[in-house]
């Protein structure tokens, strides 16, 4: 895989594990990519390989409210 920079190839690696139906792996790459927006987002970075950090958030947390991992909001909590 070519690189591309910090969080590009993680979320690529995590696209190839959906396409391959490699749930696990690809919640595993999501973490990492949530990890590596913390880091940057902690160190006052704004834009990450190209794109915004609040951009690749939103990527990040659709993917995983797609793949049904993000438990249901319970309002009685």
């Amino acid at each position: 895989m070519k690189k591309v920079g910090k969080i590009t190839n993680t979320w690529k690696q995590a696209l190839q594990f959906i396409k391959s139906k490699q749930i696990n792996d690809a919640v595993e790459k999501l973490d990492e990519c949530l990890l590596i927006l913390a880091l940057e987002t902690e160190n006052g970075t704004e834009t990450l390989d190209g794109h915004t950090l609040d951009l690749w958030k939103m990527r990040v947390w659709v993917k995983l409210e797609d793949l049904n991992v993000i438990p249901a909001y319970d309002a009685q909590i």
